[in-house]
């Protein structure tokens, strides 16, 4: 079990930093301490194995601890995203029906509504403030739990550790279950992945309800590893100054926060001598970006890792040997996974061709909670989880995304995915971002247009990017619309917000924006 594993960190590495932020820091000792005290205060609310707690807090080491605390309990956790409206909250907790939401005083008043804290469908709802254990709680040596909550423990690794909700833009939000084995197997190997060992350190500027987040802490506190947590990416100068004054030996980020660092936040230029690598998921980074990296920061490692919430999330890895050959692709597929290819009659492909992908494994999903039809679809009979996505494996074993299914555009009759000609955009040096949509059209089907964020705002920018993607594209897959943007809108996981870009669009058709 997930704790079991921190318990024995604890006991080996107890001086060892844990958690750090701003104000204050906790070794392993305090950690596992406060977590077993929050663990017994659980209990005497009425927490038993099974049964869900909520989680609506920034990340902060109260916070973590409570989350392990939730873990001793046998509970399942689930981190609430507090960017997330009330009434999305509410959504959530009316599908998980916790039997305790805990909560920062603020994000309680503003995020969790009379009408929630009312709910009769909700048995003994416990509301709870998180608050910071007094320091003299965690004095003294390794605390062991009390035995009555020793007792109503099962240790089945197979459990429902956590649930992570999906961010909803298509639908209703669905809560992804993963065990104490899914959490225990990605942890290894992405701690495999990075070599972390007990001195290593890591700053943390993804939230803990995001999977890559939950992945990173469970990651770190298997090895005894420390975390800093940074809550703000809106200065990436300081993003820098954190990652120099702390000492932190690794960063990772989605593209956007990457793009940032580089363009805004001086990391190239900056003296880094205590970072060993960083991390790129969630997208695809353009090349030249990771060629800038490689060229001004050679020995810094970068990792580029593809996966899904339904693979805990890790799936393939990019070994930092071939960053400067195959940028393109998204590595190797991670030990003890196994993968395939298939055709739209659920074939396999032969090697090299365009397929889904499917993978199986022990980092794949228990399920979607109280979802038995979209759990059916996502997962077969033979426990393959069907991604969505269309990809190839070549003969070196490595695999590379040509796109999602669903975002596949076909207009008139060629099949295009949006990341290749993104790709061939952010080649041009006048190019700062760029996102491909379809557009429903009456004569091709769907029509192709680009969104980019330019270097400049000289009208003739438009028509040169415009001309390099016709050098390099036939016309019949090129671009048939361009809009203009100072910057793109983004989701709150910092990810492109497609679905604003092609609603301006529609606002405005044919307008340059």
């Amino acid at each position: 079990m997930l704790y079991q594993v921190l318990q024995s960190i604890a006991e080996e590495h107890p001086a060892n930093l844990a958690l750090a932020d701003d104000k204050q820091s906790a070794d392993y000792q305090h950690l596992w301490n406060a977590s077993v005290h929050i663990a017994q205060r659980l209990h005497a609310h009425g927490v038993r194995q099974g049964d869900r707690v909520c989680l609506l807090s920034e990340n902060s080491i109260d916070s973590v601890a409570l989350y392990w605390a939730i873990l001793q309990c046998e509970a399942i956790a689930i981190y609430l995203n507090e960017q997330t409206p009330a009434e999305g909250i509410e959504q959530i907790i009316d599908d998980a029906e916790p039997s305790v939401i805990v909560a920062t005083e603020k994000l309680a008043k503003s995020k969790i509504s009379d009408n929630v804290k009312r709910r009769s469908t909700i048995k003994h709802l416990n509301m709870l403030t998180l608050c910071t254990l007094e320091p003299a709680q965690l004095n003294g040596s390794i605390v062991s739990v009390s035995e009555e909550l020793s007792n109503t423990r099962s240790s089945d690794p197979d459990a429902i550790a956590t649930i992570v909700y999906t961010s909803g833009s298509t639908g209703k939000p669905k809560g992804v279950c993963l065990t104490h084995t899914n959490l225990i197997s990605v942890a290894k190997m992405a701690g495999d992945a990075y070599n972390t060992v007990p001195t290593d350190s890591y700053l943390m500027v993804v939230p803990l309800h995001y999977i890559h987040g939950l992945m990173i802490l469970v990651t770190m506190h298997l090895r005894g590893a420390g975390i800093r947590f940074l809550n703000s990416f809106m200065f990436p100068k300081l993003v820098t100054k954190k990652i120099i004054d702390t000492g932190v030996t690794g960063f990772s980020g989605v593209p956007f926060h990457i793009t940032a660092l580089i363009e805004r936040g001086g990391f190239l230029e900056a003296q880094l001598p205590n970072l060993r690598w960083i991390g790129v998921t969630g997208g695809t980074c353009a090349a030249e970006r990771l060629t800038q990296i490689r060229k001004e920061q050679p020995d810094i490692e970068v990792h580029i890792s593809y996966g899904q919430t339904e693979a805990s999330p890790r799936i393939t890895a990019l070994h930092p040997d071939k960053i400067d050959t195959k940028a393109d692709s998204v590595g190797n597929v991670a030990e003890g996974l196994h993968v395939e290819f298939l055709d739209e009659a659920g074939n396999a492909v032969p090697q090299g061709e365009v397929g889904e992908l499917v993978v199986s494994g022990p980092t794949i999903m228990h399920g979607y909670w109280n979802d038995p039809e979209n759990t059916a679809r996502a997962i077969d009979e033979q426990r393959r989880l069907h991604t969505g996505d269309l990809a190839y494996i070549d003969e070196e074993g490595d695999v590379f995304i040509k796109g999602r299914i669903q975002a596949m555009i076909k207009s008139a009759g060629e099949r295009i995915f949006p990341e290749e000609l993104e790709a061939v955009l952010n080649l041009s040096p006048q190019v700062v971002d760029a996102a491909v949509v379809g557009i429903p059209d009456p004569i091709y089907g769907q029509r192709v247009e680009a969104h980019l964020v330019l270097s400049d705002e000289d009208p003739n920018t438009l028509e040169s990017v415009r001309k390099h993607c016709l050098d390099n594209v036939a016309f019949a897959r090129a671009p048939k619309q361009y809009h203009r943007w100072s910057v793109f809108p983004l989701k709150a996981n910092g990810k492109t917000d497609k679905q604003q870009l092609i609603s301006a669009a529609d606002d405005a058709p044919g307008r340059v924006l």
